[in-house]
């Protein structure tokens, strides 16, 4: 499904055990319909107007992300903190700028910071139990948002490249110099081998062929800071 299907799934959803004011009966049908444009303004707006989550309307029902119920531990650790046997340690990249997409890391990255996670998390992701190819950093800008604001740690199994419709990725692209832009968007395929970027706090999408983009890997999980 792409954002619109997806908008309009949860819309209805939402209104299959609320009243629909009167006022907006038309329009709503309007969008149920796909007669109506459903670009992020409107959506955000519905969200604001009728008390559901922020980002609520854009979140894909088939998720990488598991439910925050179903969320492992994450905490900072040092050389003194033992871990359990159920836990592994993963890199907690300074920047997504330092990583790469076959799970290594740039030598620029000096923090020497991680991040514990259980094996349980890593197996139900389909992340390898023992960390290896798992990467963290704090994601930056605001394109995002709501769902991952500024600052949020994500975590990325850089062996899972595989491009499904509506999940979120690392991804590598040539910025216009040396350097290669990289960003955490959310994924659509489309015909002739054209990906659909999303951005979750942006009106328009950018598209690309897939050759021109690198999948630096597939994000599977997200913490922020309330």
């Amino acid at each position: 499904m792409d954002i619109r299907e997806i908008r309009r799934t949860h819309l209805k959803e939402w209104f299959s055990e609320r009243n629909i004011p009167e006022k907006e009966k038309s329009y709503i049908s309007q969008l149920l319909n796909g007669k109506a444009a459903f670009g992020e303004k409107a959506a955000r707006r519905l969200e604001r107007d009728y008390g559901m989550p922020e980002g609520y309307l854009d979140l894909d029902k088939e998720s990488s992300i598991p439910p925050q119920s179903e969320w492992g531990t994450v905490a900072s650790w040092d050389d003194t903190t033992a871990l359990s046997e159920d836990e592994v340690e993963v890199p907690f990249l300074k920047d997504i700028e330092f990583a790469c997409g076959d799970g290594r890391i740039q030598s620029e990255d000096h923090n020497g910071f991680r991040l514990r996670f259980s094996k349980s998390t890593l197996r139900k992701v389909g992340a390898n139990t023992d960390g290896s190819g798992v990467l963290c950093f704090p994601a930056t800008g605001d394109s995002m948002e709501p769902i991952i604001p500024h600052g949020t740690t994500v975590a990325v199994d850089t062996n899972n490249k595989r491009i499904i419709d509506g999940k979120l990725y690392a991804i590598a692209q040539e910025g216009g110099g040396n350097d290669k832009l990289k960003r955490i968007k959310q994924l659509y395929r489309k015909p002739g081998g054209v990906l659909v970027i999303h951005s979750f706090n942006r009106d328009l999408d950018e598209e690309a062929y897939e050759s021109e983009v690198e999948i630096i890997g597939r994000v599977f999980w997200y913490s922020v800071l309330l």
